[in-house]
């Protein structure tokens, strides 16, 4: 008779969570005469022990166990503090696993372990690494207890958001851990989640900074290069399954750099401010008056805008006319007029000027026209300048 086919229940990681909330148990790994162990038995042990924390506690779960480590060993108040506000993502899964093994009993040094080398040296050294690269969040932190009105700064909410927005990859990360050979870094669209969730360029860069660390760790242990505590702690994965991870953390980086760039390409150039007329004729020096021949400058931001300029220059005594370019305005840059025609701007030598600038003054505009033409005189091309002998006669 043949045997009913037996149907496998999928353990979900929800489930897996509710599980753990629910039991009272504690079941850290002991390490109580671990000193009478064989070298054998105690790396077991160590690598089982690294294996628990890694599936059921995050560096969250874990930095109090560190803070713990520190008051038994001789760190300050100060030095607990600096490391306490330090934003918990900073302290590793690995740091809190080594510190919980220590305050449980496991041996700082053991000659036939980790080559002889301290545990808690290389735990001191990560907390040391963490402090200094915190300094910023205790700065942060320091600020919000001397506001009388405690408020959340711009990069606070920023994180706080990015932090939110971080659910369903940290769900993954859960599935990976729960059943690494199942798990597949290709079934989960990064890029698409994050643009699900509203996330800006400014929250993928925080996003971004969740992980780096995590994703460095894995590179330096898949490389070869890794410490002996770093090799133990993921002694319980296989090399493909440590691929898959980093596959899943590379995918998260890439995601939110597109989504930076995106935001490159789609940000709206910023608006130039105009700048007032005022400032652009400020370096401009003119003569503003002329008594000898009742001459008075216009105001010189009449020029911007113009098409034609006439002055008149009362130590060479050349009359000149600046005809602005096709399809442009006459300006002004420094103490310079731009934008006229090289051929149609031209001046000429009056020989009899109080005369000749009377009927300039008197001429209206269709006499004006051929003004320049009818004085008997060489035309001389005019170079923009404008100093304090020149008189500003009149725009058009």
């Amino acid at each position: 008779m043949a045997k009913a086919a037996v149907k496998k229940v999928r353990v979900t990681a929800k489930q897996v969570a509710e599980h753990r909330a629910g039991s009272k148990r504690d079941l850290s790994p002991k390490w109580d005469n671990c000193e009478t162990w064989t070298a054998d038995a105690y790396l077991k042990h160590f690598r089982e022990a690294m294996q628990y924390y890694n599936l059921n506690h995050s560096g969250k779960d874990l930095k109090p166990q560190v803070i713990n480590w520190m008051g038994r060993n001789g760190y300050t108040k100060e030095q607990i503090k600096l490391f306490k506000d330090t934003k918990d993502w900073r302290s590793s899964v690995t740091m809190g696993a080594i510190a919980s093994c220590l305050n449980r009993g496991m041996m700082p040094v053991r000659a036939d372990f980790n080559n002889g080398k301290s545990t808690a040296l290389w735990l001191g050294e990560r907390i040391k690494e963490v402090i200094i690269d915190g300094e910023k969040d205790i700065a942060e932190a320091e600020v919000v207890e001397k506001t009388a009105a405690p408020m959340i700064n711009i990069q606070e909410r920023l994180r706080e958001a990015a932090a939110k927005m971080t659910a369903e990859i940290e769900d993954s990360i859960e599935k990976y851990q729960t059943d690494p050979d199942a798990f597949d870094p290709k079934e989960f669209k990064i890029i698409s989640v994050l643009k699900g969730k509203g996330a800006k360029a400014a929250h993928a860069r925080i996003i971004k900074t969740f992980y780096e660390r995590d994703l460095a760790e894995l590179e330096e242990l898949a490389s070869g290069k890794g410490c002996e505590q770093l090799r133990e702690g993921y002694s319980h994965r296989t090399k493909k399954q440590i691929r898959k991870l980093i596959d899943f953390y590379t995918e998260v980086m890439s995601a939110c750099d597109m989504l930076a760039e995106e935001a490159k390409v789609t940000r709206k150039p910023r608006k130039v401010k105009a700048v007032s007329k005022d400032k652009l004729v400020s370096k401009l020096k003119f003569k503003k008056t002329d008594d000898s021949l009742k001459l008075v400058s216009i105001n010189p931001t009449d020029i911007i805008g113009s098409k034609e300029l006439w002055i008149y220059n009362t130590k060479t005594r050349k009359l000149g006319k600046y005809v602005a370019e096709d399809f442009q305005d006459l300006a002004i840059k420094g103490t310079t007029i731009i934008n006229f025609s090289a051929n149609k701007s031209v001046q000429k030598t009056l020989r009899k000027p109080t005369e000749q600038m009377k009927a300039f003054k008197d001429a209206g505009k269709v006499a004006l026209r051929k003004f320049l033409e009818d004085i008997n005189a060489v035309d001389t091309k005019m170079n923009g300048r404008i100093n304090a002998d020149i008189i500003l006669l009149k725009v058009a």
